[in-house]
């Protein structure tokens, strides 16, 4: 994560969480029908912020 500036840490920890909440509403069969239902668009969401975090790095000059 020293690659990252502070957006792109934050869209990186952001994605994360939001693809674990998709990836257990999909894998836990007792949800209520409308966590089931968007379960995976968290999950696709998540993984775009994820590749998106990825364009926010620092310059070399400044990773120390």
């Amino acid at each position: 994560m020293k690659k990252h500036n502070k957006t792109g840490r934050l869209l990186y920890y952001t994605g994360t969480y939001i693809s674990a909440f998709g990836i257990a509403f999909e894998l836990v069969e007792d949800t209520p029908d409308p966590l089931s239902i968007i379960a995976m668009p968290l999950i696709i969401i998540g993984v775009v912020l994820l590749i998106v975090s990825n364009f926010f790095r620092k310059d070399n000059k400044d990773r120390d």
